[in-house]
């Protein structure tokens, strides 16, 4: 495990080295931030139900910004060949991908954590329920993480960093698109589809509600992410 965290170690300093970890929290915090501002002019009143649609919002944009995250972490290295330098030393190919994992969940939460002032600016204008802002930041959390893992499983099936982020959108939107899917089939497909989408899973958190389900649900698509793109790495070894 040592080797993991020192791996997460490099990789999160060379987020920080590049412009990359400073336009995604731009970009995401302008978004949530001008959304949330225009939540509280149209009602001055603030409730604990601003919240909600907000949480929905955090996952959208995060949707879109984490494929960038991670196109170039595994991608970057196969396109410059440090990829073969890596396998090289005495490292394993799980402590590889649990590394560069850790680096971009560890860089995410540091943004989400930047959002805590939008509940406590409520907190001032009105009664805010601190279970349901719990549960929706859970929520969110076991969301992006399951984007996270699946964009680096994107980024481990090519060397090209525009096309991880193309995969990596693709996969994501799949998992979302698949829930409004769910409405449209039979009623037997439909509750599959609902099983398996993140934005049915999602649902509950965003109205104060912590289903072991969907924690559940959320652990899986991320053991299974994790494990794929070992499986992808390993192939590559043995090549």
């Amino acid at each position: 495990m040592r080797n993991a965290l020192t791996i997460a170690g490099k990789e999160l300093r060379s987020y920080f080295t590049s412009p990359l970890a400073y336009v995604v929290t731009v970009l995401f915090l302008g978004i949530i931030g001008f959304i949330f501002t225009l939540g509280i002019l149209s009602r001055p009143q603030a409730q604990t139900d601003d919240l909600a649609g907000l949480f929905g919002t955090m996952v959208f944009v995060m949707l879109m910004l984490t494929p960038v995250l991670t196109m170039g972490l595994l991608a970057q290295e196969k396109s410059s060949g440090t990829i073969e330098l890596l396998m090289t030393r005495p490292v394993r190919d799980w402590e590889i991908v649990i590394g560069k994992y850790l680096a971009a969940v560890a860089l995410v939460l540091s943004i989400l954590v930047l959002t805590l002032e939008m509940p406590l600016i409520l907190e001032i204008g009105g009664d805010l329920d601190w279970g349901m802002v719990l549960s929706g930041y859970v929520g969110v959390v076991l969301v992006v993480m399951a984007f996270l893992a699946l964009g680096l499983l994107a980024s481990s099936l090519t060397s090209h960093q525009i096309a991880a982020a193309l995969i990596g959108i693709f996969m994501l939107l799949f998992f979302w698109l698949i829930g409004w899917v769910s409405h449209s089939v039979s009623e037997s497909l439909g509750d599959v589809f609902k099983h398996i989408s993140v934005l049915e899973n999602f649902l509950d958190f965003s109205k104060g509600i912590i289903d072991t389900k969907a924690i559940v649900y959320f652990v899986t698509l991320i053991g299974f992410a994790l494990f794929a793109t070992v499986r992808s790495l390993e192939n590559r070894r043995a090549i």
